[in-house]
């Protein structure tokens, strides 16, 4: 459901933000060192480091306000 909505806000940002994906199922130990206990988890980081965060479905437009507050 968050998925279809992650690849346009991918592209509508292109240039200004990367949007990556990853399965938890193969990779196990990176949710356990940022504390993800539901999915979809939605983590925003700059330089590196996780500067906010949702869990759960979300509008387009809510997405591009919590994108548009960081950059």
């Amino acid at each position: 459901m968050l998925g279809p909505i992650l690849e346009n806000i991918a592209e509508n940002y292109e240039g200004k933000i990367i949007v990556a994906k990853m399965s938890v199922e193969d990779n196990q130990e990176t949710p356990a060192k940022f504390n993800i206990m539901s999915i979809p988890a939605v983590k925003l980081f700059k330089h590196g480091e996780v500067v906010d965060e949702f869990v759960g479905a979300r509008s387009e437009d809510d997405i591009k306000e919590f994108v548009d507050k960081h950059l």
